[in-house]
Order: structure tokens, then sequence, then C-alpha cells
């Protein structure tokens, strides 16, 4: 294969058998065919219109009228599926629970085939019986079949599938498009409960490494950029960790996934940076032409062949199918994708005027929303670390950006108040937005990640305790441990996928989760005693109205865990109402009536696409303690003499251990350990007056913390 800048590389490569049936349609193998590029804006057009066809099966589907732009998006930020590519069928938009009327997608058949195995890749879209398309008949050119399918949403925001088509005229399945927008509410708790994906990690070390770029698909698919390993990889819902077997040209630095499924990577190898597209009908291309200079604007943009690219890095997506990344000359550059990925076109771009994305010396975390809004880390020195947001027309036309989150000060602050009066630290890795619009960032130098809420401005962490390393699974994800967490990626149920450092050195990391469901551990509480009020927070993060049916605590001790409603702000009244983007707080007491492991489960019922949401509920019951001073047996120390202490931790069980720490006046005395329930010191001689003797017990395991307080006299 040619690796000269000039030239236009494409890619392409057929299913092979023992891949057909993957959940996924990116099982790729690279057949590198170099094509001339004696004029390279013909050849960027020639390869746009062919790369669609270039795996052409005998069977393809039949075009349907294109649906009305209102019933394609309800909303002016989601997706409106323009230029869908050959062999895609647009379904009309449903809320989750709802069915759209049945579509028949008729297939044509170009050869003579027998198909062997017919089947729907997820639950987003059905086939229904009486379809004349069926497995075991033989079709001969020109005849015709039918099949019958349904949307019906399992998330919100743009669903992606595919009908798999096993025949006997390939090895290679033909693969029919799917793709619809779904409106759903989300719930998502923090703190939630964080695990590690499984296929992440191998004997306590991460597979992926020096990663810095993922992102979700409208199937739920995650992929990843996994740098050190060459390759992109990819996971699907199930948590399976697999590799696209396309190849990247080169290293892949940044990728990002539109509303077809297309992956758009940037890989460098040498000096020169190419530009890859990997299609999910098994085919890639990928473009080197080495960067030039320009002027480059919206009204007179360039073509990509003539000016290449200089580092390009955090490549995002918009729901328009508009392409932007950071741009090594002039911040920013964005660049229309949506006519390639329908089969015809050329790659243009233009320069876009974000000041901040270089203003550091070096690219910086860098986003788009749904509307192409850019996000930018910017920080100079250790004195000034913020965010800021500039609208896609300041940024094309009129440079002018507006401060999100962190100030004059870099550090760690303002959690649960104001984005724009919160401390952020100088190293902000990549940057995601959920179907409501809250923006999630990998603050990576306080080792934590943080939301801030689209409605509010709100920030809070969602995981991490600002310690690096790598603990905490199956536990509330604030109390985690990260390090250096670098990746975000968010999915349409509102779980949060992390790249995480599994090591103090070197670059291996895995791909840690926070998940759906909420998790309250509450510190040791003695029986018959309540605890004090912990929080847990509930967002919307979906795109329609979430309504409550019923909430209930239930489970093994569920009595001893009650909703505090002098706290609580959500409305569990039946057909209480929390708007998409909206947060409200749910405050939980434990008054534990037993020494031991506590727990139980706070329910939500709603309309949800699962019906229900959970709150895990944990809790230590220790018994109570009595702690009593023994000696001295009167007040009146003597003075200019030693004085002897001693206390004794009694309970109603068995024989409290640990330490007791003694102070005089606020000044340390001595911590001894419990001998069969007592502990002793002698106090230094006391000047004449009065002192303050405090002994405080630290508590087990079984046993709560007590203390006694004494005052000595000295004449």
């Amino acid at each position: 294969m040619t690796t000269q800048t000039s030239q236009h590389l494409k890619i392409e490569q057929s299913l092979q058998g023992s891949q057909t049936f993957l959940p996924l349609t990116f099982c790729l193998i690279v057949l590198c065919v170099s094509i001339s590029s004696s004029s390279i804006a013909q050849s960027v057009e020639a390869a746009s219109r062919s790369v669609g066809t270039a795996r052409q099966s005998i069977i393809s589907l039949a075009p349907s009228p294109q649906l009305a732009a209102e019933t394609v998006a309800r909303r002016v930020t989601d997706s409106t599926f323009e230029n869908p590519p050959a062999n895609y069928r647009v379904f009309p938009a449903a809320k989750v629970g709802e069915i759209t009327g049945s579509e028949v997608l008729t297939l044509n058949f170009a050869g003579q085939t027998t198909l062997t195995r017919i089947q729907s890749t997820n639950k987003d879209f059905v086939l229904e019986p009486g379809g004349t398309c069926m497995a075991g008949v033989r079709y001969s050119r020109g005849e015709s079949c039918a099949l019958i399918v349904h949307f019906s949403p399992q998330g919100p925001g743009h669903r992606l599938g595919f009908i798999q088509i096993a025949h006997s005229a390939d090895s290679a399945t033909a693969n029919i498009g799917l793709t619809g927008n779904g409106y759903a509410p989300v719930v998502s708790f923090t703190p939630s409960q964080i695990t590690t994906v499984p296929a992440t990690v191998s004997s306590g070390v991460g597979v992926i490494a020096g990663a810095t770029s993922m992102a979700v698909d409208g199937g739920d698919i995650l992929y990843i950029a996994d740098t050190g390993n060459d390759k992109v990889t990819l996971m699907d819902s199930s948590g399976n960790l697999t590799t696209t077997a396309l190849s990247p040209i080169a290293v892949p630095a940044s990728l990002a996934v539109d509303s077809f499924g297309i992956i758009y990577t940037t890989n460098l190898k040498g000096s020169t940076y190419y530009f890859s597209i990997y299609y999910p009908w098994g085919s890639q291309t990928a473009y080197g032409y080495a960067y030039a200079a320009a002027t480059c604007t919206v009204s007179a943009p360039c073509a990509f062949s003539a000016v290449g690219m200089s580092s390009p890095a955090y490549m995002s997506i918009d729901n328009y199918n508009d392409l932007f990344f950071e741009e090594g000359t002039t911040g920013a550059a964005e660049m229309p994708v949506g006519s390639i990925s329908g089969g015809s076109g050329a790659l243009n771009l233009w320069h876009l005027s974000d000041q901040f994305a270089y203003s550091s010396g070096s690219p910086s975390s860098f986003a788009v929303d749904a509307n192409g809004n850019l996000y930018t880390a910017y920080n100079f020195s250790s004195s000034t670390c913020f965010l800021v947001m500039e609208p896609l027309y300041n940024a094309e036309y009129s440079p002018t950006a507006k401060r999100v989150a962190g100030g004059a000060a870099c550090g760690f602050s303002g959690d649960g108040g104001q984005a724009t009066g919160a401390e952020i630290s100088n190293s902000i890795g990549q940057m995601d937005f959920d179907i409501a619009g809250n923006l999630y960032f990998a603050d990576a130098g306080n080792q934590r990640v943080r939301r801030i809420d689209a409605a509010t401005g709100i920030i809070r962490t969602i995981a991490g305790n600002g310690t690096a390393g790598y603990s905490g699974d199956n536990g509330p994800a604030t109390l985690a441990t990260l390090r250096s967490p670098a990746g975000i990626g968010v999915d349409s149920q509102g779980q949060v996928y992390i790249l995480s450092n599994s090591s103090s050195t070197g670059t291996a990391q895995v791909v840690r989760k926070v998940g759906t469901n909420g998790l309250l551990s509450f510190p040791s509480t003695a029986t018959g005693a309540t605890s004090i009020t912990l929080q847990l927070n509930l967002a919307n993060t979906g795109n329609s109205a979430l309504t409550f049916l019923r909430e209930s605590i239930g489970g093994t001790n569920r009595t001893e865990f009650s909703i505090d409603s002098d706290t609580t702000t959500c409305n569990f009244a039946t057909g209480g109402v929390l708007a998409a983007g909206q947060t409200c707080q749910i405050g939980l007491i434990f008054k534990p009536t037993a020494v031991g492991s506590r727990s139980a489960t706070l329910t939500l019922l709603d309309n949800t696409v699962t019906g229900s949401n959970k709150v895990t509920l944990r809790g230590t019951a220790v018994a109570p303690v009595n702690v009593s001073f023994t000696a001295p047996t009167s007040s009146l120390v003597t003075p200019g003499a030693k004085t002897p202490v001693t206390v004794t931790v009694s309970s109603s069980g068995s024989t409290p251990t640990g330490k007791v720490k003694f102070t005089i006046d606020g000044k340390a005395a001595g911590t001894p350990t419990l001998i069969s329930g007592t502990a002793s010191v002698v106090l230094a001689a006391l000047p004449a007056g009065t002192h303050q003797l405090v002994a405080s017990y630290s508590g087990d395991k079984q046993h709560a913390t007590g203390k006694a307080t004494m005052t000595l006299t000295v004449n």
C-alpha cells in the first residue's frame, strides 16, 4: 500500500463467513487498493460516489419516499437523517412503548440466491410475521420479496439497527440499515454504582492503551480509538469487546460516529494525518492529504484534498452530521459529511474561529453539542482554568464565547452550585453530552468526572473521590478512585463510560461504567440512633417528561430506611412530573434496629423504558457504647503530681475493641488500645486552674463511637 500523502487510499473487503452473525455489523477485513490521484478533487468525488457500492450485495432495499422532517424529528435538536445511505430506511419518530405502523421493506435481487438467515440486531426494530422473505427460499434475478418491520424505540435519541440477511451467493451478509428518533425519559442517579467493564481488564491490568477518545452510536455501541494498540475497539451493549477488522490506516487518535453508524477517525502516520471512514456494510475509505495553509470560510470552503488537516483532535459530530475537530493552525474546523454518507458529493471544510482551542500551546478538550455549538477547555498557566461555549454562528462569523464553568483560579470546588462559580483543574479530558444536553467532562487533574446540567448550570461530580487510583467497583461512583480519566461516552440509558488508567505507571486503561442503579452507603450508625440524612440526586437525562407512579422501599431491612420528606424535592405523588433535563433531590435516613450489615432497595415506578428504577441502600449498624471515667474518682487533682486516668468502654453486647484518644485542654495526651474494655494514660502535672479532659473512643466493626468528658481542678 502506498502511503504518499497526495494519494487517496480506498480500502474494502467483504465480511467473512465466520463473522456473519456477530451482534454488530462492523466485522471487517482489510484489502487496500491504491487509487491514482491525477485529479485529487475528482478522485475524492469519485470515491465518495463509489464507496457505498464498492461491496455491493445482490440484495438491495427498494427506496421509499422521504419522511417529512417533523415526522422524523419532533425537536429542532434531533437528527433529521438527511441524505441516508443506500439500503437504509428511516422510520417515523416514536415514544418508548409506542409502536409505529408496520413498514414494508422491499428487497430486490440482482442475481440468484437462497436466503439462509434473517435477523434484527437489536430490539428497537422488530421483524413481524407475514413477510414474503423467508430463509430457505431461492430467489432469481429480478425477483423481490418483502419484510415487515415496526419501530419500537428502547431508548431516547436517534436509534440505529440493522437487518442482517445471510444468503448463498456471498459469504458477506447483506445489511439493511434502520434508524429513527426515540423519545423517553431516563433516570440517572448520583451517586450510582460503578463497575469495570469485564472485557477491558485482564488480571487487574487494562487492555486499552493510551486512548483519549470514545463515542457511542444510536445502537448504544461504544467505540474506542485504542491509540496504544493501533486499532478501533468496539463494545456492544452486553459488554462484549471486539475489534474492527478493518485496521486503521495509521494510529487512531480520535473518532466520532454519525446517526447512520458510520465511523470517522483521524489517524497519524509519520507526519501525515489520515482521515478514515468506516462503513457498516464492510468498507473503509482513507484520505491522506498533506496539510497546506489556506483561508477556508463557510462562504468559501476549501476542498479537503487541497488543504488536508494539521494536528486534528477531539472529533465530534452534531445531529446534522456535520463533523467538527480541533485543527492545529486555527483552532477548529467543520466538515459536512452527510452527503458523503449518502453516496455523493465531495469533502469540503472550513475553519472556525475557536480562539481558545490552541491558546495554551496544544490541543485542549473540545466537543460540539447537538446544534454544533463549540465547547472548549482553556487554561493559562495555573491561574486560569475554565470551559467556554461558542455558538456555531459566532465561530463561523463573529468569534465570541461565554464561560460555562471554572474561572480565574484552578482547583476543585463548587459542586452543587453554579458551574461558573466552581473551580476545575488545568487538565481536562474528553467532553460529551447526554440526550438531554447535559455536559460531562473528565476533570483529569482532579481525578473526577463531572456533569453540568443544561437546564440549571449546576455542576456535580458523578464519579471519583479526588484520589488517584483504581478502586471502588460495585460501590458508589463518587467514592471510587479514578486515575487520569481521559475518554467519556454517554449512552441512551444514561450510563457513563470512563477511560481510566488501571495502574500508577504506564498507559494500561480500563473502561469504568457508571450504571443506572443508584447506590447510597450510610456511615456506621448505632442501633436505635438516626443517621445523618444522605442526599441522592435524580436527573431526567432523557428527552421527554418523567412521570412518577409510585415509590417504595423493600428488601431485607426495609423498615430501617426511610425517605426524609424535609429534604426531598422529588414529587413522588402519583402523576408527579420531572421535565427532561431537570433534577430533584431525595433525602434518605438510616435507623438500624440490629447490629450488622443492613440493606434495602428504593424502587421508583415510572414511565421509563424499564418501568422502574432502583437505588440500593446500604448501612452498617453498630452497638451503642458507654464511655466512662473510672479514675480519677474525684475532679480535684493534686498540684505538682502526675494523674493516672482510666476509662471503661462498655456495651450490652460483646466487649468493645479499638483505641481511645485522650486530650487535655485540646492537646493530645495519648491513644492507648483497649484491653478488656479499659484504657489508661498518665497525665503530666497540671498547672493550677480547671482543665478539660476528653476520652474519645474510635469504635470498631461492631460498636459505635463514644466520648466522655471530665473537668479536672488543680487548687
